[in-house]
């Protein structure tokens, strides 16, 4: 073997790794497209159902093993956390319902980028000029995309962005989570987590739209929509797609380094493109590949250095 290179063990275990993170990718591709399927359906009844039905799954596959899964010393931490996941949750799907597919998902891809913004906000952290510089040059892809003053922008887009800030304050979280709880206790505290809350914003928000009509508060976001025969395919593709991603997602981190997954997520932009044409003829624009190339260049180079930074190549 000369110096330097990889060893067979070490590459077949990146190999490894990066099939699984071919997987969450191709799986995390299939929740918008399993939205818009659904779109009659209000965006919080499908958190209802995508975590009741996740939850219900990853109950049959380990609920044998006992009790043990749900043994947690940070029980609040989790709640918190689970708190901004559903907020994440319902404004990624709301916004799913009015952008086209292609683009909410490379708003979406800024969610390291607003990681960086909490960590400086919350964690006092003080970043370097290369990734504040980065940070700024993918702050400048999603003007590329969303192109203010050319085309009007839309609440959508807010919702998506909302919703990706959302998930950065959830990986700010898990920082901290993945070094003391179980990715099967953390899994489970997710789902359920974000089954009571969903099933309670809705009944609470169906209480105040019928009860106090004044709020402004409109009453479909919280109606009731009975899922009918047509329905179960797509409720199944968006539970089953949803809980096999972040599953995939983790194995793929025992096998590989974040350098080399968290590129492979980017993925998700040209395999949703396809079959969002295959499924509804959407096209997808010009400047939505040159904005997401713009976030995800800016974002896999702030990766690789912060990687060399702390001794990991």
């Amino acid at each position: 073997m000369t110096l330097g290179q990889p060893s067979s063990a070490a590459a077949n275990q990146v190999l490894i790794g990066a099939t699984w993170g071919v997987g969450a990718a191709a799986a995390h591709s299939f929740v918008p497209i399993a939205v818009r399927l659904l779109e009659h359906m209000p965006a919080i009844e499908l958190v209802l159902f995508r975590n009741f039905i996740g939850l219900t799954i990853l109950l049959s596959i380990i609920g044998w093993r006992g009790t043990r899964f749900w043994q947690t010393n940070r029980l609040w931490f989790h709640l918190q956390r689970n708190l901004a996941n559903f907020t994440g949750m319902w404004l990624w799907f709301a916004g799913l319902a009015f952008l086209p597919i292609a683009k909410a998902v490379a708003l979406h891809f800024t969610v390291p980028l607003m990681v960086v913004v909490l960590a400086v906000i919350f964690l006092k952290e003080r970043p370097g000029i290369t990734r504040l510089t980065c940070t700024l040059i993918g702050f400048a892809g999603v003007l590329v995309i969303l192109r203010p003053g050319s085309v009007p922008i839309g609440p959508a887009a807010f919702l998506v962005l909302g919703s990706a800030l959302s998930y950065a304050g959830v990986a700010i979280y898990t920082r901290s989570l993945g070094k003391t709880d179980h990715p099967t206790t953390t899994t489970f505290y997710y789902q359920f987590s974000l089954t009571i809350f969903a099933s309670i914003s809705m009944l609470t928000g169906w209480l105040i739209a019928i009860n106090i009509p004044d709020t402004g508060i409109p009453l479909n976001w919280f109606t009731w929509v009975t899922p009918t025969f047509v329905d179960i395919p797509g409720l199944l593709l968006l539970a089953i797609s949803g809980t096999i991603a972040p599953y995939c997602l983790v194995r793929a981190f025992v096998h590989a380094e974040a350098t080399i997954i968290e590129p492979i997520e980017y993925l998700r932009l040209p395999i949703t493109a396809f079959v969002a044409y295959l499924v509804f003829d959407q096209t997808t624009d010009i400047w939505v590949w040159v904005g997401a190339s713009v976030i995800a260049g800016s974002t896999y180079y702030m990766t690789r250095h912060e990687a060399k930074a702390s001794g990991h190549q």
